[in-house]
């Protein structure tokens, strides 16, 4: 029996043993092999060798004789001791304490050793592929873990993540100036991240589990005015920068998520009533967006031939120039594709007093509780309502 130890309260046996229930025509039987640590045994594992079960030393852990046979047979055992030996180790080492079975798994090539933040992430984003989820989720799962990615400063092994690491991250994302519950949204795909990897056993526990978020339910609704509108339709931009804001003026009129926005082709628009229409289905939840529409947004579809010639560009990147953007005319809000939802939202709620039902319908939700993360009711709409019933002093 072989046994490894590193200190005096762990230790690894290695036991070899012999199925004679097993023996074949030619009278040898399969030579298993069994790991044991800290007392809690390994499921067997085929070693792929056959012993003459008179020959076999349960002993001394060797086949008897001096043959050529028994020879290389022996030193097979002795191979498959070392490998073992060098994955403990290995994994001692790094500051893993893994259970016999992994070890086991790892040797058997069902399970490797380490494996880095990245690489976890990449399975995980390809499952819930798999899984069909929408493009947009997927890449708000990625951007969640490109935060914490980033505060790590390096592509870690995944078991080597702590406590300290998660604490340290959630100070981090609220030192970047995130709300409460921004930040407990990307904390929360992280968990499902780590649950992922203890399901596929990548980690033997996560960092993440105990981590008790609290909502704050903070509802952001800024959005832009009209004279701050004005003041992007008006300025000379230059030819990059006029198409990146083309296409936010587009969405600030339309409601469309940027992620829908990439996806309008020629068939997106169509007539209804003698009126120019849009009906797009959502990537995020196959829901159907309806809207008219307005004269500035049918300008700029003709500006460019057509819904299918709009000027695309990714969230991220139109992200980074719209910040330029702002500061070239004097916008102090963190302008993002976001706010041209919530712009839209603000006009159709204050400016036209659309009801929740036909402003839900044309952002594309299946009810009217949403709207609320998107606009809210100001005084503009509350003082008209009010005079058209009551005289305000």
């Amino acid at each position: 029996m072989f046994i490894s130890s590193v200190n005096h309260s762990i230790r690894m046996r290695i036991r070899f043993v012999i199925r004679k229930v097993r023996t074949n025509s030619a009278g040898v039987c399969p030579l298993n092999c069994r790991i044991t640590i800290d007392g809690q045994k390994a499921t067997e594992f085929a070693t792929g060798a056959a012993v003459d079960p008179k020959k076999w030393d349960s002993k001394f852990q060797k086949v008897k004789g001096a043959s050529q046979a028994a020879i290389d047979l022996n030193r097979r055992i002795d191979i498959i001791k070392t490998e073992l030996e060098g994955v403990y180790l290995s994994a001692r080492s790094r500051g893993l304490r893994l259970s016999a079975n992994e070890i086991k798994d790892i040797y058997t090539g069902k399970k490797e050793l380490a494996c880095s933040f990245v690489k976890m992430t990449t399975l995980y984003l390809e499952e819930l592929k798999i899984k069909n989820r929408s493009i947009v989720t997927v890449n708000r799962y990625k951007r969640c873990f490109l935060y914490l990615n980033q505060y790590l400063g390096k592509d870690m092994n995944v078991a080597s993540l702590e406590k300290r690491h998660v604490s340290g991250f959630w100070r981090w994302l609220k030192e970047k100036g995130y709300h409460n519950d921004y930040c407990n949204k990307i904390v929360q795909a992280c968990i499902g991240l780590f649950r992922f990897g203890m399901r596929e056993g990548y980690v033997e526990r996560s960092p993440f589990a105990g981590v008790s978020l609290e909502w704050k339910k903070e509802l952001d609704t800024t959005c832009l005015s009209k004279e701050e509108l004005g003041l992007l339709e008006n300025y000379p931009w230059s030819d990059k920068l006029q198409r990146v804001v083309d296409s936010f003026l587009f969405m600030c009129h339309t409601g469309l998520h940027i992620g829908d926005y990439i996806e309008i082709g020629e068939d997106s628009c169509y007539t209804y009533n003698e009126k120019q229409f849009m009906k797009v289905k959502r990537i995020k939840t196959g829901v159907e967006a309806i809207f008219p529409l307005d004269n500035f947004a049918v300008s700029l579809i003709n500006k460019y031939g057509g819904c299918d010639k709009m000027p695309k560009i990714s969230g991220q990147k139109s992200n980074d120039y719209l910040k330029v953007i702002a500061e070239a005319v004097g916008i102090t809000k963190n302008l993002t594709n976001k706010i041209a939802r919530k712009t839209f939202t603000d006009i159709c709620l204050n400016e036209y007093g659309f009801s929740d039902e036909v402003v839900s319908t044309m952002l594309g939700h299946t009810s009217t509780r949403q709207i609320k993360h998107y606009g809210s009711i100001k005084e503009k709409r509350i003082l008209k309502e009010w005079s058209d019933k009551v005289d305000v002093a």
